[in-house]
Parts: C-alpha cells; structure tokens; sequence
C-alpha cells in the first residue's frame, strides 16, 4: 500500500481510468484525477475516491489553478502521471496549422505544463510517468504526422527531465502503448483495426488494465533504478 498522493491528469480517458482505478488499488492517497470532461472524471471519482480537479491542460492559466486546488489536498506530492492525449489520423497532406498546433498543445505542450507546476512540488524519490506510444518510434502506421511528432516529443520530453531530476531521485520513465481496445481508438476506421490486431504478433489489441499494471511498475518502489526508460507495451507489434 502507498499512502502517498498522486495526481493522475487525463483520469476520464479509457486509459486514464484504468491507471486511476489501478492506482486506487494499490493505495494511494490522496488521489487526485484531472481532466476537462467533469461528467466523466466525476464517475471516476466516485468509483476511486479520489478528488476530481477540473483542468483544461490546453489552457495554462487552468493548470495553474487546478495545481494549486491539488496542492490543498497534500503537503507533498509522490507521483505524477500524464495520461492525457488525443488521437488523430491526418497525415502532412491534411495538416494546417490550427490542426498541427491543437494535436500539440493537448499531448506534447499540455504534459510540459503539467510537469511545470508540479515540479516544486514533488518530493525528492517521486515519481513521473508519461504516456507516449508506438507511433513515436513508427511515426504512425495509420495515426498522423502530428501525433506521431507529439509522441516522438513526449519520449525526449520524458529523457529530458529524467537527467534534470535524476539528482532529486525523482525518476522520469514513458509507457509506450501500441493499439489499445479504448474510446479514443473509434477514430480508426475498422479495417484498419483488424489489420492492426492481425499483424500484431499476440494477435489482438492491448487493454487499458495492461498499460496500467506497466504505469503502476513505474511508480512503484520496485522501479528506484529505473529512468529515462520507454517502456512498449505493443503486443510486439515492434521490437527494439
């Protein structure tokens, strides 16, 4: 049992949910769940019981806010998870700027902000765990250019602040899913889908359970040594 707070942001998404309730499990408290879909988050919550913070992470004014409501609720903060992202399929051809920048803000800049405000906040030996995925080392098989770029930019963003914080003994480590069985992957059409689930070695799509259990190691006293580190979690759809 960890009787030590953590902030998981992106607690209302399918993956989300499931390091939330993960983290319930092995007892950390407080728990604190952001996310802008305040319906959802507050079913989270109450499945949880942890705190739900409303927080738009496109929006650093309510990050600021949302940390300092977190700061409330304890002196210290253990771990950090950044779970938060959108999906999306446009390839260079069907990018503008608008599209680029938005893609962007929510899964590159929004974590950077997020990483921010808790900085100073976190104690020495905690924990911060990012979510990137296959599409940063791929660059996207049927997701897009922006996403795959914000994802490249999660892993360095991840192995930036792994060196920075490595004297506080906080560690800085990426979860790296493949395809995962969640709302968010309904913006794939379905044949698209199958032959993902078919060229993958295990033969079938990851559960958000199982991205959870790997965010879960991160945090946990059994991953001290462990930084800067990106861990797949892809069915062996790619093998480094």
């Amino acid at each position: 049992m960890h009787t030590r707070a953590l902030v998981v942001v992106g607690a209302a998404g399918g993956i989300g949910a499931a390091i939330a309730r993960r983290a319930a499990t092995d007892g950390f408290t407080p728990l604190i769940l952001m996310d802008r879909d305040e319906d959802a988050l507050a079913r989270i919550a109450n499945d949880t019981g942890g705190t739900p913070i409303a927080a738009d992470i496109t929006d650093s004014a309510s990050v600021t806010a949302a940390f300092a409501t977190a700061r409330q609720h304890a002196d210290a903060l253990y771990g950090l998870v950044l779970a938060v992202g959108v999906v999306d399929n446009g390839k260079l051809a069907d990018l503008d700027r608008a599209r680029w920048d938005d893609i962007l803000t929510v899964n590159l800049t929004g974590p950077f902000l997020c990483c921010l405000a808790a900085q100073d906040w976190l104690v020495d030996g905690g924990r911060i765990v990012t979510l990137g995925s296959l599409a940063g080392r791929t660059g996207g098989v049927i997701t897009g250019t922006a996403y795959a770029a914000s994802k490249g930019g999660i892993e360095a963003l991840t192995k930036s602040m792994a060196q920075e914080l490595a004297p506080r003994r906080i560690t800085v480590n990426c979860v790296a899913p493949g395809a995962v069985e969640t709302p968010m992957l309904a913006a794939h059409p379905p044949e698209k889908k199958a032959a993902m689930s078919a060229s993958t070695p295990l033969k079938r799509m990851g559960q958000p359970d199982e991205i959870a259990a790997a965010v879960s190691y991160f945090l946990s006293d059994d991953a001290a040594f462990a930084t800067g580190a990106v861990l797949a979690v892809n069915g062996g759809l790619r093998m480094d």
